[in-house]
């Protein structure tokens, strides 16, 4: 263990934010990151259930991958599109093993097993991980890891979400779920993964952190793509983009008047009414145009046989999405 310090109760809670979105908040006034309220109180749910996927499991549905129903994950899993890896490295005695992988247009999620015979787990109540991208030029693509450190990449993935469970005496799973709401995750096939950093965090509000270095190659699975256009006018309202893809579905919309509490209430609709919601977002303000730029992404997949969408927004007529010839 490199280095333990105790943190206060009120920095120890800013700490399990995500440092990609202080980062964002810092770097770029005129874009800011969102973040659905209700998630952290989900996924502590989820952490007392303690419900998780084990090494022997078959991914034939991800009811408990990432802890969440996930439909749209849970879609593209029966397709093929989740990886079931089980590659390990080992480094300050520490191995981990990066068992299941998934990586779409627009979110990534990874199924992280922890296991140290020098690592005491009875009193963790939190963790999660740093780490590097890099594509298969070897060129730093994205990175999560605390703002004290350089960054050489441009940034992709906004915040990551993780979860805890299967804790043990020496190990434990770790899950994590990133997403990118603006631009479209390049291929990660040949791209590498090093994680840097392991964040332990105990009841008591003390904080581990572990520095070593454990790499993973990657392969992608065939990323599907289909485009979809506005097929009606709503007044005050203007589709920017939408890209439905594997397990997710990526889009922007311009309106003129935003109430901040409605942007989590934007519902991607299928053609049986059923409604997915987005956890995160990016806004977007255009002072001149005295508009503002929303980019969601619905856990919604390109696999799904109902692809009669809409997006319905409060306040405004619901815009049909259809597909683009």
């Amino acid at each position: 263990m490199n280095k333990e310090q105790e943190l206060p109760q009120s920095v120890r809670i800013a700490f399990d934010q995500s440092y990609e979105q202080i980062r964002q908040l810092s770097k770029k006034k005129t874009k800011i990151l969102w973040f659905k309220p209700v998630a952290a109180a989900a996924a502590t749910i989820a952490l007392a259930s303690g419900v998780m996927l084990t090494n022997d499991t078959v991914l034939a549905k991800l009811q408990t991958f990432f802890g969440l129903k996930d439909p749209g994950i849970e879609v593209a899993s029966d397709h093929g599109d989740v990886q079931y890896v089980a590659q390990s490295q080992q480094s300050e005695d520490i191995t981990i093993t990066l068992e299941h992988f998934f990586a779409d247009a627009y979110r990534l999620a990874m199924q992280l097993n922890i296991e140290s015979d020098n690592m005491q787990m009875g009193d963790l109540y939190d963790m999660n991980v740093e780490y590097r991208l890099y594509n298969v030029q070897g060129e730093e693509i994205d990175a999560f890891v605390s703002d004290t450190k350089p960054i050489a990449g441009p940034g992709i993935f906004s915040g990551g979400e993780f979860k805890l469970g299967n804790v043990k005496k020496h190990a434990a799973t770790l899950e994590m779920l990133s997403v990118s709401n603006g631009i479209a995750v390049p291929s990660l096939d040949g791209a590498k993964l090093v994680i840097e950093t392991i964040n332990l965090f105990n009841k008591d509000g003390n904080v581990t952190s572990v520095d070593g270095e454990w790499a993973f190659d990657l392969t992608s699975t065939t990323i599907e793509t289909q485009v979809f256009v506005e097929g009606n006018v709503v007044p005050g309202l203007e589709l920017q983009q939408a890209s439905l893809t594997n397990g997710s579905m990526q889009v922007s919309y311009k309106i003129d008047n935003l109430n901040e509490n409605d942007i989590f209430e934007t519902a991607l609709v299928n053609g049986n009414g059923e409604s997915f919601y987005a956890n995160s977002a990016n806004v977007k303000y255009l002072e001149e145009e005295q508009q503002t730029i929303i980019s969601l992404v619905f856990p919604y997949s390109i696999w799904n046989e109902q692809q009669a969408l809409s997006l319905a927004v409060k306040g405004y007529e619901k815009l049909r999405l259809v597909e683009k010839e």
